[in-house]
């Protein structure tokens, strides 16, 4: 296009001086014009982008140095989540009668700060209407009584973040709020800095020091850059929360608690949250989603009942039985492990074992026959092991594995899989995406039938990075969970849900723990390198674990003790780079005479 004779390269010069409204006019001229606005996208769709204080890098703060794919669509998605809070203006004036013979009220701007209008926020809100925007401006505000928020309004930190400073504790009673560009720290009176009961909230590009933030159903909320130094967010029975490129350092507790099961009572931002979760970019391909979204998470633990069977080893035993594996030279083995020795009998040893202690109580056992209970289901014979993994590999060798223990991608099974896929793309209680845990005690915590969704966070340098008790449901999907003082992934008292295309490695005991009748889906992990075991099955713990890589542990890839009952479609043996050779006890099955320590 060379519009009054003009090469495109300097038409794209003048376009990078127009701000928003003018470029979304130009691209309606004509189809050229849409083109070339849309060329814009590396330089003046990337300077909005970064130059808006109400937002941040589309990628931080996992990936800051990572550009996204457009820029445009970076900036529209956040645009559109900005406005979210204002869609029960819209509810509002169609529901008025003769709303069209009236004219639509402006809003207005109230300024605070020293010399402006009010000159502390408590006042501003005593003279707000609905929908108003309230602009701090830059300074600390102190509150010493508690705020509570009747109209809905919009309160906005000017200048740079971190130069508008709110001491305060904030109640929410009207039906929607969004605050911007603010630091959060309590008041003296209070450690909450934020509560709502029903209405909607929304926080964007804010700092939270030292406090709490409570939710509780049918209320909602939606977070997005924002930063949580020592701070706990509680959501009770909430239907829908949307957290977004979050940090939270330094914990001292979990950063962020799930309990109940969602609200049954839904507010007014229930759909809209839900629209703009589906209209965002996804980490997994799609299907029906009405047929998704409404799809209960138990259904998953009714459609899977294994079929158990009894596996008797006796003093004579087959190269292949999992007692019979022979431990990695230099790793520990679990306590009065059965191994079979040259001659073919039991040998037992009692080497420290590093994955628990239950007390024995098997003492009368007969010592010739010991008596595991596995899970299976039935299906026809196959090759599980070839001869090259009964025993360390030659010198200079590589390790081929069987064409049956190929695996699949993410996708594939999910594809194979449809209540996978749909229990991959359901969405219930809280959403939490692209965001980091770091430096703390827990991550993220759920309890009491709660329900969430974790998609692309980082977990790092914690003591454990999610808990799962109490009948809760988790969907973890493409997260990384490293350097966890403790497990990785906690469920107990019959937590489930799904685990899948995670990448845990590097903690210092088991990557997944599963206890209690707890009776996850584990699938396509990568858990690697721990310190312990890669998944750890005791105390009447189920659980289908299929499609995974478990290498490189320093004990057992898989180990099953004490009512462990799991199902387990994964490879038996894994090449372990670290100790150089094949791994044999991938699978580990302990007698409930054996200890393991909690």
């Amino acid at each position: 296009m060379e519009a009054g004779g003009l090469p495109l390269e300097l038409w794209r010069m003048i376009l990078a001086y127009l701000h928003l409204p003018d470029l979304g006019r130009c691209s309606l001229v004509c189809r050229a014009w849409y083109e070339l606005i849309l060329s814009l996208d590396s330089t003046r769709w990337r300077q909005l982008c970064l130059g808006c204080t109400e937002c941040r890098h589309p990628n931080w703060p996992n990936q800051p140095d990572v550009e996204p794919e457009s820029w445009r669509e970076a900036f529209k998605q956040h645009y559109l989540a900005s406005k979210t809070w204002t869609k029960n203006a819209l509810d509002l004036e169609s529901s008025i009668c003769f709303s069209l013979f009236r004219r639509r009220r402006e809003r207005r701007t109230l300024s605070v700060g020293p010399g402006r209008e009010f000159d502390s926020l408590g006042s501003a809100l005593a003279m707000a209407s609905l929908y108003d925007r309230i602009v701090l401006f830059p300074g600390v505000y102190e509150e010493q009584g508690e705020i509570i928020l009747k109209v809905p309004v919009e309160i906005v930190g000017q200048g740079k973040l971190g130069e508008v400073a709110l001491l305060a504790s904030i109640d929410q009673h009207c039906s929607t709020t969004r605050l911007c560009n603010l630091v959060f720290t309590p008041a003296w009176f209070s450690p909450i800095m934020y509560k709502t009961t029903s209405g909607h909230v929304q926080f964007d590009n804010c700092n939270f020091e030292n406090g709490h933030i409570q939710v509780h159903g049918p209320g909602t909320c939606q977070v997005k850059f924002c930063t949580f130094k020592n701070t706990h967010i509680f959501l009770h029975n909430v239907p829908l929360c949307v957290l977004e490129n979050c940090e939270f350092v330094g914990s001292e507790n979990n950063s962020v608690t799930v309990e109940g099961h969602p609200s049954a009572d839904k507010n007014w931002a229930y759909k809209y949250l839900l629209g703009l979760i589906k209209s965002s970019p996804t980490f997994l391909p799609t299907e029906d989603s009405d047929f998704l979204m409404s799809l209960d998470l138990e259904s998953r633990d009714q459609a899977w009942s294994p079929k158990t069977c009894d596996i008797v080893i006796e003093g004579s035993q087959s190269p292949t039985s999992p007692a019979s594996s022979s431990p990695k030279p230099g790793s520990k083995a679990g306590s009065q492990e059965a191994e079979v020795g040259s001659d073919g009998e039991r040998v037992a040893q009692t080497p420290d074992s590093s994955d628990g202690g239950l007390s024995p109580s098997g003492e009368d056992e007969d010592e010739d026959q010991l008596m595991y209970r596995l899970s299976y289901q039935v299906q026809g014979p196959r090759p599980v092991l070839g001869g090259s993994f009964l025993g360390p590999p030659l010198p200079g060798a590589s390790i081929q594995l069987p064409s049956c223990l190929v695996l699949n991608s993410l996708q594939q099974e999910l594809q194979k899989d449809k209540e996978a896929m749909a229990l991959a793309n359901s969405v219930q209680g809280c959403l939490i995406r692209k965001c980091l845990f770091r430096d703390g005690k827990g991550g993220v915590f759920v309890c009491s039938h709660g329900r969430a969704k974790m998609e692309g966070n980082i977990f790092r340098n914690l003591t454990y990075a999610v808990r799962c008790i109490h009948n809760s449901k988790i969907i973890m999907l493409r997260n990384d969970i490293y350097r966890c003082r403790a497990s990785g992934i906690f469920l107990r008292l019959e937590g489930g849900g799904l685990i899948a295309g995670n990448n845990i490695y590097h903690n210092a005991e088991a990557g997944v723990d599963i206890r209690k009748k707890s009776n996850p889906l584990i699938l396509c992990n990568q858990i690697h390198h721990g310190l312990r075991s890669g998944i750890v099955v005791l105390g009447n713990g189920k659980g289908i674990i299929r499609n995974n890589q478990i290498f490189s542990n320093k004990e057992a890839g898989i180990y099953i003790l004490y009512h462990g009952n799991p199902v387990s479609w994964d490879p038996v043996c894994h090449p372990s780079s670290s100790m150089g050779q094949t791994v044999i006890n991938a699978v580990r099955v302990v007698p409930e005479g054996e200890t393991h320590s909690d």
